[in-house]
């Protein structure tokens, strides 16, 4: 049961949009990404998974933290389509996800 998956709006399909990041310039790589992605990439929610549901019940009493899952999921359907360019953006938020299940844990 997937929790989030990532599709195209165009009529190309994931294994063109990674060839066009492929081949985009060392030096604009990261922009490319982050425009080409934002154009071209949807993501696809499963409302009946658990961790959707958790998500959606912990967004008013802690935004934060919401936030940081709803974007570390994005990144994780863009990594199971081969659509990251650098996972190693994502530490700082795994870190501050794990402090914050910690902090919970914790209290």
């Amino acid at each position: 049961q997937r929790r989030v998956r990532v599709s195209t709006q165009s009529t190309g399909n994931l294994t063109t949009l990674r060839r066009y990041l492929e081949m985009a310039p060392a030096d604009q790589k990261e922009a490319s990404y982050k425009y080409l992605l934002h154009s071209n990439v949807v993501l696809e929610l499963n409302p009946t998974h658990p961790i959707i549901k958790q998500l959606a019940g912990i967004t008013d009493t802690n935004p934060e933290v919401a936030n940081l899952v709803a974007a570390q999921l994005f990144d994780n359907a863009l990594m199971n389509a081969d659509l990251v360019h650098d996972p190693r953006r994502m530490v700082s938020r795994i870190n501050q996800i794990l402090a914050a299940v910690t902090d919970q844990k914790s209290s």
